[in-house]
């Protein structure tokens, strides 16, 4: 083979493996141009963030209230506290993008539910954590 033919031959492969290697890469630039943007109940839950936790401080209290967990609307639900039977205070964070759901008691998208709402549910905690000491002449126990 002579030198031009072997100059062009290299030619064609370098050619031909940019192709390989962009084409792939073009495409898919191409098909993420064409996606249509999240829809607005998608991009609503992605601004809720904890990027400062220095200095909380809580106004909510556990006296005089039921065994269970209960939403902080201080913190518009994203922060809930879990009440003890000595009326002890232990909050807990939501993870990002998600708030505390009274009704359901776990953390949830903000688009399920109502955070001022919260209070009408509290009243679940005395029904689910609710204990009533054995009967005296139970056996069993």
């Amino acid at each position: 083979m002579s030198n031009a033919t072997t100059k062009m031959v290299y030619s064609y492969r370098i050619l031909w493996l940019s192709g390989v290697l962009l084409g792939p890469l073009l495409l898919a630039a191409i098909a993420v141009q064409g996606q249509e943007p999240a829809s607005p109940v998608f991009q609503n839950h992605k601004t809720k963030e904890w990027t400062n936790l220095d200095n909380i401080t809580f106004s909510f209290d556990c006296k005089r209230r039921s065994v269970g967990f209960y939403a902080d609307m201080e913190y518009n639900c994203q922060i809930f506290h879990m009440c003890d039977e000595e009326g002890n205070r232990i909050p807990h964070l939501c993870a990002n993008e998600t708030s505390f759901n009274q009704e359901y008691r776990i953390c949830d998208w903000d688009y399920n539910f109502n955070c001022t709402e919260s209070p009408k549910w509290f009243y679940l905690n005395e029904l689910t954590y609710a204990t009533d000491p054995p009967d005296e002449d139970d056996e069993d126990y």
